[in-house]
């Protein structure tokens, strides 16, 4: 008998039981579904805007080291520019001596000090020269630019370490230019930073393009991600390459993926960056 008064769950209970935990499943999953969709849209956001501090780090940087008047400013487009990026600068502990054929000199600089974001390459660097045309001659100075060869440890005479190098400059320096003792030397790679596409993914980077290969440095950007702005002194914008004294940069990045808002609506966030760059030796006109 005790056995018969014993009471389970009835039909109604348990479907009741049943939509209760339905409820809360789907609580709980519209939850994590939302948490997981704010995580991956900060995941893309911190992205875009990573993307923008190496853009804020590295174009500044290799812009300011440009002289518009002495020719490192190569090409200037609206979404493209062709610069000499100077690579490596050290001063001569020795005059020049004479190298084996017309225009060449053996060039010997101090290992310290020196400056540049890595070592002489002559593989794929030119080199530039400072020549004093005539003293009394201001305008005279300049640079002279060519190729360089091979490196070898030579001593500088007062002992320091340095390094011996032959140099074919262009134009050949006569015996006014004045390449003496203490005189900078750079080394520079021709370099392009370009908006593109990339044929793998579709998407739209900017790239570091030089006689070797082309390498995307940021991105994904948006297809109107990089233009750059050639300004004189004034502020006006200029055509002439010798003229320019700023360059102004704007890089728009997006994420890689829609993602959803609060909403629940899908969309594709942008954010941008504008960075203006005073180059070296600026001069008025």
């Amino acid at each position: 008998m005790p056995a018969l008064t014993r009471r389970g769950f009835t039909l109604p209970e348990f479907l009741v039981a049943l939509a209760l935990l339905g409820a809360l499943g789907a609580a709980a999953l519209t939850l994590m579904r939302g948490t997981g969709d704010v995580t991956r849209a900060q995941a893309q956001m911190i992205d875009v805007r990573q993307n923008l501090r190496i853009a804020a780090a590295f174009l500044p940087i290799e812009l300011r080291e440009l002289d518009a008047a002495d020719g490192d400013l190569v090409a200037m487009g609206r979404a493209a520019i062709t610069i000499r990026a100077q690579r490596r600068l050290a001063v001569l502990c020795r005059p020049p001596l004479a190298g084996p054929t017309p225009g060449s000199l053996i060039l010997t600089v101090r290992g310290v000090p020196s400056a540049g974001i890595r070592d002489f390459n002559p593989a794929v660097d030119s080199v530039l020269v400072f020549a004093d045309g005539d003293p009394g001659t201001p305008d005279d100075d300049g640079w002279a630019v060519g190729s360089f060869g091979s490196l070898a440890s030579d001593p500088c005479p007062d002992g320091s370490p340095g390094r011996r190098f032959p140099v074919l400059l262009r134009p050949a320096p006569a015996g006014e230019w004045g390449i003496t003792n203490g005189a900078p030397v750079q080394g520079f790679e021709t370099v392009t930073y370009r908006l593109y596409r990339s044929s793998e993914d579709g998407r739209w980077y900017v790239g570091q393009q030089t006689a070797a290969d082309l390498q995307p440095v940021l991105g994904p950007v948006t297809s109107d991600g990089l233009a750059f702005s050639y300004l004189d002194s004034s502020g006006a914008v200029t055509t002439e390459p010798s003229r320019v004294a700023l360059i102004d940069v704007r890089v728009s990045a997006n994420t890689r993926r829609r993602i959803r808002d609060t909403r629940g609506a899908l969309w594709q966030p942008v954010d941008s960056l504008r960075v203006v760059v005073w180059l070296r030796n600026n001069r008025r006109f």
